[in-house]
């Protein structure tokens, strides 16, 4: 029997992926689990990727209770690699699991760390920027605090603009107008 590769490890992510995105759950978790053993005990930024991924699809089957589970670890991981923007947008994912689940305060707590993260990025990525400033916004407009949503909202605007995101500008520009 061959050893894994990592190619092998990405292949199988890969093919993860674009199974959870086309709604094919159980063939995007048999892939994930497949991703999950193939990681070695040297591969946390990989393992940390499979987490993530499994955090999505049970985000997408709507069991919030796995997916925090899967994004907390995936966030572990990650908080000891490079890779400061997957980092900030693992977070932002956590944070919106929080909001669905009306935890306010660990929701604030990761939009804010999230947006930290991506302030301070010398290039930060504009639409994952511009998905954690609406994801702060709509907690903000949520919990009554219309002032700090509204400049929220108004920021990611900006971003969609310059990424020629028109549902987001839309969307954006209907929350300021209420």
């Amino acid at each position: 029997m061959r050893m894994a590769t990592n190619e092998d490890l990405a292949e199988m992510l890969r093919r993860g992926t674009l199974a959870r995105r086309a709604g094919r759950f159980s063939e995007a978790l048999q892939s994930m689990n497949e991703a999950a053993a193939l990681c070695g005990p040297d591969q946390d930024y990989d393992r940390a990727h499979v987490l993530r991924e499994l955090g999505e699809l049970a985000r997408n089957q709507h069991d919030p209770d796995t997916a925090q589970v899967q994004y907390e670890q995936a966030v572990a991981l990650l908080r000891n690699s490079d890779d400061r923007l997957k980092l900030a947008h693992t977070i932002r994912h956590l944070g919106d699991i929080h909001a669905g689940r009306h935890h306010w305060y660990q929701a604030d707590r990761c939009f804010v760390e999230a947006l930290e993260i991506y302030r301070s990025h010398p290039s930060p990525g504009l639409l994952d920027f511009a998905n954690a400033i609406r994801a702060y916004a709509a907690l903000k407009a949520e919990i009554g605090q219309r002032n700090e949503a509204r400049a929220l909202w108004a920021e990611a605007r900006e971003l969609y603009e310059a990424e020629g995101i028109a549902a987001g500008v839309e969307e954006c520009s209907r929350r300021l107008d209420k």
